[in-house]
């Protein structure tokens, strides 16, 4: 769908969908002559979300770990496990904002869908119990929960509420959606049994540096021994740098766009997702049972899918994917031998020499070595 920008006779500048048109406030006018519905963010971002995440972060975000444990939360967070009910059905057609696949697979009976992408939701007010994966999290005002991708949660429409909270509860929440070269902020509220999505607050901010910041963020954030300082800046700078363009109106109303035709999810593209992830997370510690669990697979289901797909085990694959990009930092950059092999996971710097010479036939140094030789010969 073709985006444009226009004006109408009386100065107003409208995004253009189609034959459909949607004002945007430009420079303190909208053609309705209202105040812009997304201005109420902008004190929320000035007095909390900025304030917390530069004021001990450490003891406010949660990230929704696969595994979690109640002596790994914060003070004053707690946990409550809950199994699925029901079968969990993949999503082959849903997409929205840019044109991006984003939905993975969702719960029918629990209301719950899973993402692609990683999502951060902001406490506000009140105390929420919001459903992450095998878990309900319950957390006041003040918190965060990183949701990384995969990670089941709760649909828009429904209470982020539970037990008495049902009855009595209440809470606002802001959350943040990393979408494809953009960030959607997403406002909601629930209040007992009824749950108002303030879709007239939500807004998307096309930032290249507020998307590299988020990533960065979440990167960090998701590690097992993370750096709660470095945290802390990386969520810090995010925040400013979206609050920065609620003041200055750079970000687009939320617009429904429509659903792209049926894209049926093939075996190609479960094993494209499998690859990109492992490509992705090379310095981790990945495991059979790790994968199987975030492809939701046995694990010897996982490894007979991979054997059929690729002809390779799953440590063989990971081997491979490893020693490529070994291969492109020793040609591309300057950093020692021991220091490639710990940045694609390798923690023994003595096997890596023996494995690289074994399927390579020379060390990581002579294959540096001999690289820069043919590019000098090349550059004369």
């Amino acid at each position: 769908m073709a985006l444009n920008l226009g004006r109408n006779t009386r100065g107003c500048t409208l995004l253009m969908t189609e034959n459909k048109f949607y004002p945007i406030k430009i420079r303190g006018t909208s053609c309705l002559n209202k105040p812009c519905p997304m201005f109420p963010l902008s004190p929320i971002f000035r007095e909390k979300l900025i304030p917390w995440s530069e004021n001990d972060l450490a003891n406010r975000l949660v990230v929704a770990r696969p595994v979690l444990t109640a002596a790994s939360l914060p003070y004053g967070v707690q946990l409550a496990p809950k199994k699925f009910l029901g079968k969990r059905v993949p999503i082959h057609n849903r997409r929205i904002y840019a044109n991006q696949h984003i939905y993975r697979a969702r719960w029918p009976e629990e209301q719950l869908h899973e993402l692609y992408v990683p999502k951060l939701v902001c406490v506000t007010k009140g105390v929420t119990n919001y459903r992450a994966g095998e878990y309900v999290i319950t957390c006041g005002e003040g918190h965060f929960i990183l949701l990384p991708p995969f990670t089941p949660n709760t649909t828009g429409g429904q209470p982020h509420l539970e037990g008495e909270n049902r009855q009595h509860g209440s809470c606002d929440l802001i959350q943040f959606l990393l979408l494809n070269n953009s960030i959607q902020c997403m406002s909601c509220s629930s209040r007992g049994e009824k749950h108002y999505d303030a879709t007239e607050k939500s807004c998307f901010v096309r930032n290249f540096q507020a998307v590299q910041l988020f990533n960065l963020f979440v990167e960090e954030a998701s590690k097992e021994h993370s750096n709660a300082e470095i945290n802390s800046h990386l969520l810090s700078a995010f925040f400013r740098s979206f609050f920065r363009d609620l003041e200055e109106e750079g970000t687009l109303h939320r617009i429904n766009y429509p659903v792209s035709p049926n894209i049926h999810t093939s075996s190609d593209d479960l094993l494209q997702e499998i690859q990109a992830y492992i490509k992705g997370h090379l310095r981790q510690q990945l495991t059979i049972e790790m994968m199987a669990r975030l492809f939701h697979m046995s694990p010897s289901q996982f490894t007979r899918y991979l054997r059929k797909t690729t002809g390779l085990s799953f440590v063989d694959m990971l081997t491979e994917y490893r020693l490529e990009e070994a291969k492109v930092l020793l040609r591309e950059a300057q950093w020692t031998v021991r220091h490639v092999a710990d940045l694609v996971g390798f923690k023994s710097h003595t096997y890596f020499n023996a494995l690289f010479r074994r399927k390579v036939g020379c060390s990581p140094g002579e294959y540096r070595k001999n690289q820069q030789s043919a590019n000098n010969h090349l550059a004369k």
